[in-house]
């Protein structure tokens, strides 16, 4: 498996979904800190991403499908599902989210944890 880095987009497998939680096979958004990767965690905590359209609030962050985040369609990270998955769960590294959309994200995962920026 490629090295975990923050910020870069794998395919992964979410099934089983239950209730509202997204499944299927689909690009996640790593969210984890870059220590944690490097100390050998088994799991790692991931916001999925979505390409249906819903409505865009705060904790669901719109995204542009690009070559360099490997997206085929306009999608939006789910910060609100953001959850914890084993890394055997990770199929492929596709991208990694552009830098525009870093505070965006880490402000929607700010708000949900109600940490201080």
């Amino acid at each position: 498996m490629s090295k975990l880095v923050k910020f870069d987009i794998w395919v992964t497998d979410m099934n089983p979904g239950k209730g509202t939680e997204p499944g299927k096979i689909r690009p996640v958004l790593i969210v984890q800190s870059n220590i944690l990767h490097k100390l050998g965690h088994f799991s790692t905590i991931v916001c999925p991403i979505s390409s249906q359209k819903r409505d865009i609030t705060i904790l669901r962050i719109p995204v542009k499908a690009s070559e360099k985040n490997g997206l085929k369609n306009a999608s939006s990270v789910l910060a609100d599902q953001m959850t914890a998955i084993d890394l055997s769960r990770l199929k492929e590294r596709i991208g990694f989210l552009e830098e525009e959309y870093h505070e965006n994200v880490q402000g929607a995962l700010a708000l949900l944890l109600d940490l201080e920026r």
